[in-house]
């Protein structure tokens, strides 16, 4: 007995300092061009929550600094790459709807908005929904002939 665990040992030490492959340095992906983000770190009134649903729907970003009223549905730009929609209201008695997630600026005009959780509140307070799985939101940045911005689901 004390002879097979002599013999073990010894096999473990000497494959345990043979000499390890040496890790290959694999290169980080090649990273596509940027694209001018104009939209980080602004917040607008819409009509609707964006991310909320895959469905194909346009959003007229109004200016909330111009705006006056802070009801209804809003799209906050948080940093160059996350945002948050939700439903905003003055008063405490309603179903408040928040949507997390990411966007990127694919090119100069096409962004992509990966939603990443769902939180209700209020009168509709519900679990959290994770959604990292969903396909992304694709929209196109455009201006109205009035210059306001609109985020279209048609190029």
């Amino acid at each position: 007995m004390k002879l097979a665990t002599v013999f073990i040992t010894v096999i473990a030490f000497i494959t345990g300092c043979q000499s390890q492959p040496e890790k290959q340095n694999i290169p980080a992906p090649v990273v596509k061009k940027h694209f001018q983000n104009t939209l980080a770190d602004k917040k607008f009134l819409t009509e609707g929550l964006i991310g909320l649903t895959a469905e194909k729907s346009d959003y007229l970003l109004n200016d909330s600094a111009v705006t006056v009223g802070w009801v209804g549905d809003i799209v906050n730009f948080v940093d160059s790459v996350h945002f948050e929609s939700a439903y905003v209201a003055w008063c405490g008695n309603d179903c408040f709807t928040r949507v997390y997630g990411r966007y990127y600026f694919v090119d100069s005009l096409k962004v992509s908005f990966y939603t990443d959780s769902i939180t209700r509140s209020g009168e509709c307070e519900a679990p959290t929904e994770y959604t990292k799985t969903r396909p992304p939101l694709n929209l196109y940045l455009a201006e109205t002939p009035e210059g306001r911005l609109q985020l279209n689901h048609k190029h």
